[in-house]
């Protein structure tokens, strides 16, 4: 961990390797990760618009190495990484896996919107709430979040804030 006077706390820094590795980097001056970034895969459910029911699939968070997450499952929500995703993806990426683009979108239930995913045929948001509940059945139906991986690799800053505290 790294003390930040300023803010009077400690932070964990994403690093490449295992826990080893990531104890003594957190060492290092902060200097030192500047510039570094970690590698994420991302992770998306299957659903149906719906506004044109056609199959979307949408982003509901990503995959890291799982000595960076505090629970060990590897696994990052969204909204932890959405703006340094949407900065940094290739949105025909996205597309070529059937995902619509990563934008800020208003929301009737959320004052002032937030970014979210839409869908690839009609840019309609898909609510973040909507896909919490497909996250949760999936998980609590015996599934894993390794099976939701999209098959897609990103590389983030390491400032990126992967569900572990990091300031964005």
């Amino acid at each position: 961990m790294v003390h930040e006077p300023e803010r009077g706390r400690e932070r964990l820094r994403l690093v490449a390797g295992g826990r080893r590795h990531a104890t003594a980097a957190a060492r290092q001056p902060r200097e030192a990760a500047q510039g570094a970034t970690v590698r994420v895969r991302l992770a998306a459910v299957t659903d149906r618009c719906w506004r044109c029911r056609t199959k979307v699939r949408a982003i509901v968070g990503v995959l890291v190495d799982p000595a960076l997450t505090p629970d060990g499952t590897g696994f990052a929500p969204f909204e932890a990484v959405a703006a340094e995703l949407a900065a940094t993806i290739d949105e025909r990426a996205l597309a070529a896996r059937g995902v619509g683009p990563l934008r800020h979108r208003d929301s009737p239930g959320v004052a002032g919107g937030y970014l979210a995913n839409g869908c690839l045929e009609c840019d309609a948001l898909i609510g973040r709430f909507e896909l919490e509940d497909l996250l949760h059945e999936h998980l609590q139906g015996g599934g894993t979040h390794a099976q939701l991986d999209l098959g897609l690799a990103v590389e983030l800053p390491a400032s990126a804030r992967v569900g572990i505290g990091l300031s964005g």
